[in-house]
C-alpha cells in the first residue's frame, strides 16, 4: 500500500544538523499550533486520554505537563485535580507558553500556570504528585539526563506517565502525507536518526525502558495505544492542511504559494485513497503508553 513512498530517499541526520528540539524551532512553529490547538486536540486525545487515566488524578493533587505546547492538555489536567489542586505546564517555547497562557485565561482555568523552561536542563519544582507530557518528551538531545531532571522533580512514589509515538511504519497519519507532500513543496526532508532527537525517538520499547531505568525509575509500564486520523470527506482539504501545518513540513508549506499548498493537498489526498471509508479517509496511528513511578 505504502511500500513507495518508503522507497523514495531520505536523508537521516545527526541531531547536530537538525533544530526539531530548540526553542527557535517551537517558536517559529507555535502561532500554526495555536491556530490549530483544537484540531490537535481531537486527534491527540485518542492516545492522551488513555495516558491521562493510567495517572489516576485525584482532586488536590499537583501535576507537571512536560511539552504542554499552546496549553490544552494542562487545561484538562486541571480540571481533573480541582478543587485544590494544581497544575504547572512548561515548554522550552516562550510563544507556546504564552498560547497556552491565553487558552488557560479564555476558559477560565485558574488552577494551572505555564513556564517557558528546558525540562533536560532547568529546575522545575519539587513535590509533584504526578508528571504527564502527550507527545512532548522525544526531543530531549539527552533523554536519561531529562528524565533523571524530571523525576527529581516529584515526591517519593510521584508517577510519571507520557505518550510518545510509536513506530515510524505504524503511523501512516504522519508519514503518507509527509512523503507525498514533500516533493511537492519542494521539501528537503531530513529525518533524525534512530536515537536522536525526533517523533519517534522513543518507539522502542526497550530503547524506553533502558532510559527510565538509568534515569532513575522503577515499575516501568508500556502498551500500545492504536488509534487513526479521520480526513472527513466534507472537510477534507482543511484536514490535510491541518497535518501539513502541524507536522515536519510546516515552514514549508506555510513559505509556499497557495497553487503549490493546494497541489501539495491534492497529491495528499490522492494518496490517502487506499485508506477511504464510509466517513472519509482513516490513517492508523500508535503510540506506546510509558508509565513508571520515581523511587
Amino acid at each position: 500500500m505504502y511500500g513507495d513512498l518508503f522507497a523514495r530517499p531520505l536523508r537521516f541526520v545527526r541531531v547536530s544538523e537538525i533544530r526539531i528540539e530548540g526553542q527557535e524551532f517551537w517558536d517559529r512553529r507555535a502561532d500554526a499550533w495555536e491556530r490549530r490547538a483544537d484540531a490537535i486536540d481531537s486527534f491527540s486525545d485518542t492516545y492522551g486520554m488513555a495516558t491521562m487515566d493510567a495517572l489516576g488524578l485525584e482532586p488536590g493533587e499537583k501535576v507537571l505537563d512536560v511539552g504542554c505546547g499552546p496549553g490544552t492538555s494542562a487545561v484538562d489536567l486541571a480540571a481533573r485535580v480541582a478543587p485544590g489542586g494544581d497544575v504547572v505546564g512548561v515548554d522550552i517555547s516562550p510563544a507556546m507558553v504564552a498560547a497556552a497562557t491565553r487558552r488557560a485565561a479564555a476558559a477560565d482555568v485558574t488552577n494551572v500556570r505555564f513556564v517557558a523552561a528546558d525540562a533536560q536542563t532547568e529546575t522545575l519544582g519539587g513535590d509533584f504528585d504526578a508528571v504527564y507530557s502527550r507527545f512532548g518528551v522525544m526531543f530531549f538531545s539527552d533523554p536519561v539526563a531529562a528524565f533523571a531532571n524530571i523525576g527529581h522533580s516529584l515526591r517519593s512514589r510521584g508517577r510519571l506517565a507520557c505518550a510518545v509515538w510509536a513506530q515510524l511504519a505504524d503511523n501512516p497519519w504522519m508519514f503518507v502525507p509527509t512523503l507525498t507532500a514533500a516533493p511537492v513543496l519542494k521539501a528537503d526532508l531530513t529525518i533524525p536518526g534512530p536515537d536522536e532527537p525526533g517523533p519517534f525517538s522513543l518507539a522502542e520499547p526497550h530503547r524506553v525502558t533502558a532510559i527510565l531505568t538509568q534515569a532513575g525509575f522503577a515499575d516501568i509500564r508500556i502498551s500500545t495505544v492504536a488509534g487513526s486520523r479521520l480526513i472527513t470527506a466534507a472537510t477534507a482539504d482543511d484536514d490535510v492542511r491541518v497535518l501539513l501545518e502541524v507536522g515536519p513540513l510546516g515552514e514549508a508549506y506555510e513559505a509556499a504559494e497557495e497553487a503549490t499548498r493546494q497541489a501539495a493537498v491534492d497529491a495528499v489526498l490522492t494518496a490517502v485513497e487506499p485508506y477511504r471509508d464510509d466517513a472519509g479517509w482513516r490513517l492508523p496511528g500508535a503510540a506506546l503508553n510509558v508509565t513508571a513511578h520515581w523511587p
